[in-house]
């Protein structure tokens, strides 16, 4: 089968399209030939050389301090069933699913998950394509969830116009929320036709300056440094990020400690029942996918050179169709 491998950390040319032996199912795993994949920042960061804080340190003591550990990247996706292990129950050949690998490994034309994974029947109102994103939306809806959204409630998402920002502004309209989303000026036409109540180019001038202040701050890219999170923040605002900064624990602490604000990150444990929510909204067309572009799988680095250009507006995935 081809797949897309790296042996060193480096620059996208380190991205190698190989032929590589098929994998076999254990009993407990399904064989998934792969119809399409997110490629996203996370990729990006997992495959570049440098470590830019103690929060990545530790994620690469996981995943290969010298080199990579895991050579293929890709943790969302969408394909076909074309086997199952002997002691698969849930899941038949044939089955078309969506979901997400803790593991990594979809950027290749066949994988072995786990039928514990979240992993759930593809949505009836969308392509392959459209479906492999929407495990980021578990994030968006993690974190909202971890903040206690409710309905009526102000809420500014930093970094709006991504994979999870895009799926966290429909998810926070959804839950009855008015929201501000902060992007570059490429995106915010977009932003609003997906609900967005109100656009900031956050290009234009310390928007934390302008008096704004709002019960909910998702900052989705952690740009936002302390005291403008704080400065954002209404007397019972929450501040989440969903980069799990470890130098902003103990000063997060003191002021969910000291105040009524609370300052909060933390990591997502993805569950098929909040999956299945998600794919709920699509069918009902209360949740779309924003695709930016598709690549080949041979293509992937190409993909990763756009990624890190910072102009993609919601999701960039490649097909195997």
């Amino acid at each position: 089968m081809k797949a897309v491998l790296f042996y060193k950390y480096g620059p996208p040319e380190v991205l190698q399209f190989k032929e590589v032996e098929k994998p076999v199912p254990k009993a407990k795993e399904i064989l998934l030939k792969i119809k399409a994949a997110a490629v996203t920042m996370g990729d990006c960061e997992m495959r570049r050389p440098e470590i830019t804080s103690l929060t990545w340190f530790l994620a690469r003591l996981y995943f290969g301090l010298r080199k990579p550990r895991i050579k293929t990247l890709g943790s969302y996706f969408a394909g076909e069933i074309e086997s199952v292990g002997s002691e698969v129950k849930s899941f038949n050949v044939g089955d078309v699913l969506f979901g997400i690998s803790p593991t990594f490994g979809a950027h290749a034309e066949f994988v072995c998950l786990s039928d514990a994974y979240a992993l759930t029947k593809l949505p009836s109102n969308m392509s392959f394509e459209e479906a492999a994103p929407v495990g980021l939306g578990l994030d968006s809806l993690h974190f909202l969830k971890k903040a206690k959204i409710k309905k009526g409630e102000h809420v500014l998402i930093n970094g709006a116009g991504g994979g999870i920002g895009t799926y966290a502004v429909q998810l926070a309209k959804h839950f009855g929320a008015k929201v501000t989303a902060v992007d570059s000026k490429n995106k915010l036409e977009m932003l609003r036709s997906i609900g967005a109540d109100m656009v900031i180019d956050y290009k234009e001038g310390d928007f934390t300056k302008k008096g704004m202040t709002y019960d909910i701050v998702f900052d989705v890219v952690g740009s936002l440094s302390h005291k403008r999170s704080l400065r954002l923040l209404n007397n019972k605002g929450r501040y989440i990020s969903a980069i799990p900064l470890i130098t902003r624990l103990l000063p997060n602490l003191w002021v969910s400690l000291t105040s009524n604000k609370k300052m909060m990150t933390g990591l997502t444990n993805p569950h098929i029942e909040d999956l299945d929510f998600l794919k709920n909204l699509i069918e009902d067309r209360q949740l779309k996918t924003i695709l930016d572009s598709t690549f080949d799988l041979q293509d992937v680095a190409d993909a990763h050179r756009y990624l890190e250009q910072g102009l993609k507006q919601g999701n960039v995935v490649i097909s195997l169709k």
